[in-house]
């Protein structure tokens, strides 16, 4: 049996300006619990995953799927952030006070039972990361009504429609 290792694959003509070679390594965080946000909490921490990039040039592919849940007059947001430092590169920025821009929007489908819902909201983002172990998390808060729900609806009762999910959050290092 063979084995070829190797530190980087490049095409043979090179990587075109503003593109990025091969996946290097993925980090994966899956969240199974239920968590409650409260209009009164502020924003606070979902998810988060830590990455330790073996080249100082790579970039870092984020995906992710967060299950929410909300009620009838319920709505928040979510946001990217890289440590302590939010990433608006992934973020809507025509938004102005005291509208907000943010990676995703939690707001009821305008059709009730919307307690008995939860929704996914997903997607990917290459970021350049400000160091070589980067964190990067996912924080969501509740802006108006009273609460939002990460992996279950806001209906919490012990039925069969409620259904209770499960969120993650993927990093991935991208060859500079």
């Amino acid at each position: 049996m063979s084995e070829l290792r190797t530190n980087r694959i490049v095409p043979r003509d090179g990587l075109p300006s503003g593109t990025f070679g091969g996946i290097i390594q993925v980090v994966q965080t899956v969240k199974q619990t239920a968590q409650e946000i409260t209009a009164a909490g502020g924003e606070q921490d979902v998810m988060s995953a830590t990455i330790n990039l073996k080249h100082a040039s790579s970039k870092v592919m984020v995906t992710y799927s967060l299950g929410v849940g909300r009620g009838a007059d319920d709505y928040g947001y979510v946001k990217l952030f890289e440590g302590g430092s939010e990433v608006t590169a992934a973020h809507g920025n025509a938004a102005t006070s005291p509208s907000i821009n943010a990676l995703g929007s939690i707001s009821n489908r305008g059709a009730g039972n919307d307690q008995y819902l939860v929704s996914h909201i997903a997607g990917t983002f290459v970021h350049t990361p400000s160091s070589t172990s980067p964190t990067m998390k996912i924080r969501a808060a509740c802006t108006y009504g009273t609460h939002i729900y990460i992996n279950r609806p806001a209906d919490g009762g012990n039925v069969a429609h409620n259904i209770y999910t499960a969120s993650f959050l993927q990093l991935y290092e991208l060859a500079g």
